[in-house]
């Protein structure tokens, strides 16, 4: 029955994830009910959320070939950078002192999401200001919260394009994609070698997570995103509430 409930919430996550994003906020704290510690159940949403992430990029391979390989070289050197920083931080990181930290990384992640909008209008306003060193550290940075947690760090990636490079928004999507993918794939190696993933109820939910994102993606054009949005948006900030009471 657990691992029934595991897999359905990674088909919903999957789907949210090709919906509206946001299947994070549904994925680890399924694992963290089931009792699973909340280091291991962070390294193994990042397995559930991994496939998703690699067909979206690859969907947008072309956006991604019009930009100018030196930028996506360096982008993809800090990420890698980046992960493995985050990655060996949250290894290094005690159950107890990680589980102290989860409401507050929701906080940040629901918050992130919440303001996603407005943040890719204020970066669209402020594109003009092209800073190649002030776009590696804002990604270097992105990257080691990606392989620490990473629920909403698409978002910040999108808003750090359009603000400090040549990028519009399918552009900078499409280099999301590929430096969130990059990111994933590193910090997913890194805790499989290390025994942090939990793969009784990974792989289950990694099948179900997939079979959700190809329905989402279905469906994307008949439902409202705002709809499916706002329907994660009270999910996440309930689900905060929650932790900090339980806390």
């Amino acid at each position: 029955m657990t691992l029934f409930l595991l897999a359905l919430a990674a088909l919903v996550g999957g789907a949210a994830n090709a919906l509206a994003g946001g299947g994070q906020f549904i994925i680890f704290p399924a694992l963290l009910f089931a009792g699973i510690a909340s280091v291991k159940a962070n390294a193994t949403a990042s397995l559930v959320v991994l496939p998703g992430g690699v067909a979206a990029a690859w969907v947008y391979r072309r956006k991604v070939a019009e930009q100018p390989p030196n930028l996506i070289l360096q982008l993809a050197a800090v990420s890698i950078a980046g992960s493995i920083a985050g990655s060996l931080l949250l290894l290094n990181t005690r159950n107890a002192t990680f589980s102290s930290l989860v409401p507050w990384l929701l906080l940040i992640a629901a918050s992130v999401f919440t303001a996603a909008p407005h943040l890719h209008r204020f970066a669209a306003k402020a594109a003009g200001h092209k800073s190649l060193i002030a776009l590696l550290f804002g990604q270097f940075v992105i990257a080691i919260y990606g392989g620490y947690f990473g629920a909403g760090m698409g978002v910040l990636m999108i808003a750090l394009f359009l603000a400090t490079a040549s990028l519009n928004v399918q552009s900078g999507n499409g280099v999301r994609l590929i430096c969130g993918t990059a990111i994933n794939i590193l910090a997913v190696a890194i805790f499989a070698v290390r025994g942090a993933i939990e793969w009784k109820a990974g792989i289950p939910m990694l099948l179900a997570g997939m079979t959700g994102g190809y329905l989402g993606a279905r469906v994307v054009g008949r439902l409202n995103e705002r709809t499916a949005r706002n329907a994660i948006l009270i999910y996440a900030w309930g689900l905060t509430v929650w932790f900090f009471v339980r806390g």
